[in-house]
């Protein structure tokens, strides 16, 4: 690197002591002057904010008594007929223009379903049928079911004629708020659009982004105290259907929206993720959760009218929109108001677009500065001009020995992360798999005649995630996991992949191996010796149960982006079926493992049990090896 040469600091004391005295002074009254002018902007926007948050939650809290009144009505009225419905239900719906529907859905049994087709093809419609959403979204008649929630009574009735009889309970996103209302015994409120999970109700022209709201109604209109009361006195839901759209127009009707957005979320500030903006992931395919509340966000452009689907990051996007800027709080704070929406705490940021800023004006500050430095620069303009031009040289000399350093540094870690991806494709897949595909081979799938699939589930293990930290949890999930991997690797049989809490391991693939079977067998007698060792350390009363079968598969790697070495075919249902259908602290396995190892071990007989999709199958339990049991 060349080595800087000094200048003589005097020939450059004379145009400092100007440049700093004058461009202090500039600064100085820029500073004062910007302060003056963003306090005063503060001040107007922080108004503004308020005005707009009072004006959005009257706005919901009046829109959702409406519901909240239906359901007090239809609490203490045992049997409402569908004019006296259509009477309670013609005031909210002319008085509130973004209430689109109140609905009544009645729950009813399978037994009970012929009466009331019956019942209302004489009351609501004489083509009435309880119907769900087919493959093509067409409504047809709803499959055979333990209960239903159908659309009994709908208002207005003219523009939602084609719902009636729709089964809630058909459609998940729908099915589970309601689930979520009944064992809770209080409103919930959900988004009804398809980007938060949602199911549109409204079709055609009408349709749009809409907030779904259900009251749960109990038999006799009591209140039970436990979920398992709730379930069991559930007498139906009443619905009503927002407009989001509409009760953001009425609620900015009359007041300055200019340039901003609203974000709205019915989570409390404190549930908002602060996460780097990025386009919305695709979600990996999941089972959604029994009663898992589906939260929604929602991004509304006043300018347009449009509602903007939005992932929960309203922290980091105050952080980049907020005009706001008090030294006491920060930014997401300033520009974040707490709605109280039916007792809940709804957060609503007021996002400011990037036409915004360019509405903020800061005249006087900047004439200010720009008078301030044209006096002070002009006498030194061109001895600053000389000194920038040797700094500058020095500077490039400097950036390109740093910029050489750097390719060499960039070298050197290149190759180390070579070596951590080698190690790390060889924990994903197993080596003969990993090298096929080094080798640029495109489509891996092998059949194997043989084979032994083994599932192990640890039972309880959803009740002890409700009692411990999601770390503690991790942790105990990880030396389990940990344990039945060293088990894996002790026999030579391939882990295949975890499922929650589930484990899957096979033998005989990808290298084919004639003791399969025998392995896989000593795998899960050494497993129960582990869980047990582990339920000692743990002090916790773990146990697995474990299903083993054997036949053919077909294994190989799909997709292009976290590929993982997979089975598929009848052997691994079945074998999936075996756990799921054995008994806690037992492997149960199928006749066809049976046959291969009665040689040498016990076994006790199940019996013929029903098997999902297979039927009756007879099934044995493995009690360990012959040279082991005396």
């Amino acid at each position: 690197m060349p080595k800087k040469q000094p200048s003589p600091w005097s020939r450059y004391l004379p145009p400092g002591l100007t440049l700093g005295l004058g461009v202090g002074l500039s600064l100085l009254a820029f500073v004062l002057i910007w302060n003056w002018e963003n306090r005063r902007r503060d001040y107007e926007f922080n108004r503004r904010i308020d005005d707009i948050a009072i004006a959005l939650e009257r706005q919901l809290n009046s829109d959702l008594d409406a519901i909240l009144a239906l359901g007090d009505y239809m609490k203490t009225s045992n049997n409402v007929e569908r004019s006296s419905f259509s009477r309670f239900v013609a005031r909210p719906l002319s008085i509130h223009s973004s209430l689109q529907i109140l609905a009544w859905s009645p729950l009813v049994t399978n037994t009970k379903r012929g009466d009331y087709e019956d019942r209302a093809k004489i009351e609501v419609d004489p083509n009435f049928q309880i119907v769900e959403p087919d493959s093509l979204g067409k409504l047809a008649r709803t499959q055979e079911d333990e209960e239903y929630f159908p659309l009994y009574y709908v208002e207005p009735l003219t523009e939602n004629q084609g719902i009636l009889g729709l089964d809630l309970a058909s459609q998940l996103g729908t099915k589970t708020v309601l689930e979520r209302a009944r064992d809770t015994g209080e409103i919930v409120i959900s988004s009804n659009t398809p980007i938060n999970g949602g199911v549109n109700l409204i079709v055609g022209d009408r349709a749009g982004d809409g907030l779904l709201a259900v009251v749960p109604i109990y038999q006799n209109g009591t209140q039970p105290n436990t979920i398992a009361s709730r379930r069991n006195s559930l007498k139906g839901f009443v619905l009503g259907l927002f407009q989001i759209k509409n009760i953001f127009q009425s609620s900015l009707k009359g007041r300055n929206a200019e340039y901003i957005n609203l974000y709205l979320s019915d989570l409390p500030p404190e549930k908002l993720a602060l996460s780097k903006l990025s386009k919305p992931a695709i979600p990996a395919p999941s089972s959604p959760t029994q009663n898992e509340k589906k939260h929604f966000t929602i991004l509304y452009n006043p300018s347009t009218q449009q509602l903007i689907p939005a992932q929960q990051q309203a922290k980091l996007l105050a952080k980049l929109s907020c005009p706001i800027e008090d030294d006491n709080i920060s930014q997401e704070i300033a520009c974040r108001r707490i709605l109280k929406i039916s007792g809940q705490e709804w957060s609503l940021y007021i996002l400011t677009t990037p036409e915004f800023r360019k509405t903020q004006k800061y005249w006087r500050s900047w004439g200010s500065l720009i008078m301030g430095l044209l006096w002070t620069l002009i006498p030194v303009t061109y001895m600053l001009t000389a000194l920038d031009r040797t700094t500058q040289i020095e500077k490039l000399a400097e950036e390109t020995a740093n910029q050489a350093d750097k390719l060499q540094q960039a070298y050197k870690q290149l190759e180390l992360e070579q070596i951590k991806s080698e190690e790390l494709l060889l924990n994903v897949l197993p080596a003969p798999i990993a090298q096929r595909l080094k080798d640029d081979e495109h489509n891996i799938a092998d059949t194997f005649a043989n084979v032994t699939v083994m599932f192990a589930d640890i039972v309880g293990f959803t009740e002890l995630s409700a009692r411990i930290s999601p770390s503690e949890l991790v942790g105990v999930l990880n030396d389990i996991f940990s344990a039945f991997d060293h088990l894996a690797d002790k026999h030579g049989l391939e882990k295949i992949k975890t499922i929650g809490d589930a484990y899957m391991v096979c033998g005989g693939l990808p290298v084919p191996r004639a003791d399969h079977a025998e392995a896989i067998a000593e795998m899960a007698l050494d497993m129960q010796h582990e869980i047990r060792k582990l339920s000692v350390h743990h002090n916790e009363g773990f146990s697995i149960r474990i299903g083993i079968n054997s036949g053919p598969v077909i294994a190989g790697v799909i997709g292009l982006k976290r590929f993982i070495y997979d089975l598929w075919g009848d052997t691994v249902n079945i074998a999936s079926r075996m756990e799921s259908h054995g008994m806690t602290g037992c492997i149960q396995m199928t006749a066809a493992t049976y046959e291969l190892l009665r040689e040498k071990y016990y076994f006790e007989k199940r019996g013929t049990i029903q098997v999902k999709g297979k039927g009756y199958m007879t099934t044995y339990l493995l009690i360990g090896k012959k040279t082991d049991i005396k």
